[in-house]
């Protein structure tokens, strides 16, 4: 098979889609069961700590409005009635601190409370709570875990007078592991919450529990800030996926670990039917690659067929339909207009050229007969005048003077008009003085041969570029020029030349009769338009490009881009 051959679209169809889904059937089935426990660890991962998020906001809800609930009652409280005040607690607040309120003063000594109060209000930590809520001015809490009794949450809020309200639950009393996501979950583990220095507060309860309390000891500490997730390997030879997220407003931790076995053991069933699922792809790509062969292969193919002989001249070879999927019928019909574009550009092109010729063949006669008429009578005359002072230089020297006068003055005509001669085949002056000066010079001609007013305007720094592209440029604006003052009927006319740096902008604009330009400019020449074909096969010539503006009665404004670099 050639390296043609192999390059062929069939070819690479089948290289690129068979091959590849080959390789990775062989591949994912080996390497599929290996991977399924990494994915199954990464998706119970994800899903964890989306539930220990979840679980940490729910508890910060409630410890947020069991300490809101506090707050409001000390705020209202007041001086001489705190002790009926409290007695009179409202029954949500009671519930809400089932151990009791007792209020303290600004040193942190007790002054008054319920009888439920009485076990922790003389704690050093109350005391010690109360001072601290007394100096800030906000709410503080603090846990209290007594001699081998259950951890108690203390909530401290101030109290008008610089006193402080404080209230007392058991922690275990908090509502863990409620919410409808955990129940309906299949974790297989415990959740663990731990205070801001990473002592365990409280243990909840999973469906499935897969950690007993004798693990609690090789847990990983909790971090100090932070949502996330961890692979922890035990020193006892467990491996857990941990996950963790912050409780505020207190900084407790709270941490979800769950047994890697028992992630391992999930959707077994579908690494089992991944092989049949892989070989129902590879069938599904080489019906792919067939229907590619039949509808997109052979139709490019033919399509490649009739291109090569559009290049030969048969503009007709893809005008026919070849079949095949809506893309290639949309890409034969693209080259259908390529191709018919090309045949109206090659006609135009044709009676362009034939315009350029016979234009050339009257400029040459004109020549000749500006020669013949003027030069060659003039050089008779000349003849004349000096064979007529040869004869008089003797007998009559003044009127051999006056004729060599009149000899003088007839070279100095000719010499004008050889000069101005050459400037219409040439401009000298181009050379010489530049763009911008042969520029001003042809407006000021412009405007001598009609009635407008002809305006040069140069933006940009003025630099000297090759003399080809100069007079490219200049022969532009001298047809432009030509145009206005044989067919616009314009009272002004605008020339702006913009330099910029890598491009020059040519544009001449007029206030004639204008006409309506044809959409392409193949259409140029078809319409008689040979004067702005030439303009723009000019600028094609130096990579820039022609825009045509106008409208009836609107005038003409003629752009053209070239580049300098």
């Amino acid at each position: 098979m050639s390296f043609r051959q192999l390059r062929g679209l069939r070819v690479q169809l089948l290289l690129w889609t068979i091959l590849p889904f080959a390789v990775v059937l062989i591949g994912v089935s080996l390497a599929g069961i290996a991977r399924h426990r990494q994915a199954m660890t990464q998706l119970v991962e994800d899903r964890n700590r989306a539930l220990t998020v979840a679980e940490a906001n729910r508890l910060s809800r409630e410890l947020n409005q069991r300490i809101a609930a506090l707050g409001s009652s000390a705020g209202s409280l007041s001086g001489d009635g705190a002790s009926t005040e409290l007695a009179r607690a409202d029954p949500e607040l009671g519930a809400a601190f089932p151990l009791g309120l007792w209020l303290f003063d600004g040193l942190g000594q007790p002054i008054v409370g319920t009888q439920a109060a009485t076990d922790w209000s003389a704690s050093a930590e109350a005391r010690v709570l109360a001072s601290r809520t007394a100096a800030t001015g906000r709410a503080q809490t603090e846990v209290r875990y007594g001699d081998g009794s259950r951890p108690l949450l203390l909530v401290a809020a101030p109290a008008p007078g610089g006193r402080v309200l404080e209230g007392a639950l058991e922690v275990e009393s908090l509502s863990l592991v409620q919410s409808d996501a955990w129940r309906e979950s299949a974790t297989a583990g415990a959740v663990f919450l731990f205070d801001s220095t990473g002592r365990p507060l409280l243990r909840g309860s999973l469906p499935r529990p897969a950690i007993d309390e004798t693990s609690l000891a090789d847990l990983p500490p909790p971090p100090a800030e932070g949502a996330g997730k961890a692979l922890i390997r035990a020193p006892a030879g467990q491996e857990w996926l941990v996950t963790y997220a912050r409780v505020q407003p207190i900084g407790w931790t709270l941490m979800t670990a769950e047994d890697v076995r028992a992630v391992g053991s999930m959707g077994t069933s579908v690494v089992e039917t991944l092989p049949l699922l892989l070989l129902f792809v590879a069938l599904v790509a080489l019906m792919a690659v067939s229907f590619g062969v039949a509808n997109v292969v052979r139709p490019l193919q033919e399509l490649d067929r009739r291109a090569a002989r559009v290049a030969w001249g048969d503009f007709d070879a893809v005008k026919q339909p070849i079949g095949g999927v809506q893309e290639v019928d949309d890409l034969r019909n693209t080259l259908a207009q390529m191709a018919d574009r090309i045949r109206a550009y090659q006609a135009g092109m044709h009676d362009y050229v034939g315009a350029i010729s016979e234009a050339q063949e009257e400029e040459r006669m004109r020549l000749a007969r500006e020669i013949h008429d003027d030069t060659v009578q003039a050089l008779i005359a000349l003849k004349q005048r000096a064979q007529m002072a040869r004869k008089s230089i003797t007998s009559q020297p003044e009127r051999a003077t006056a004729r060599l006068v009149e000899i003088e003055a007839l070279v100095d005509e000719q010499l004008a008009a050889l000069r101005r001669m050459i400037a219409d085949l040439r401009p000298i002056y181009l050379e010489d003085l530049g763009l911008v000066t042969a520029l001003e010079m042809l407006a000021d001609q412009s405007q001598g041969r009609q009635q407008a007013t002809v305006h040069v305007e140069v933006q940009g720094e003025a630099v000297r570029l090759f003399p080809g592209l100069e007079l490219a440029a200049f022969r532009i604006v001298q047809q432009a020029l030509d145009n206005v003052t044989s067919h616009a009927n314009a009272t002004e006319a605008w020339v702006n030349a913009q330099f910029a740096p890598g491009a020059l902008t040519l544009t001449v604009r007029d206030d004639g009769c204008g006409f309506d330009p044809p959409e392409q400019p193949a259409d140029l020449a078809r319409d008689g338009h040979f004067g702005l074909m030439g303009m723009h096969e000019r600028a094609m010539l130096y990579g820039g490009r022609l825009t045509i503006t106008s409208a009836l009665g609107q005038g003409t404004t003629i752009e053209v881009s070239l580049p300098t670099r």
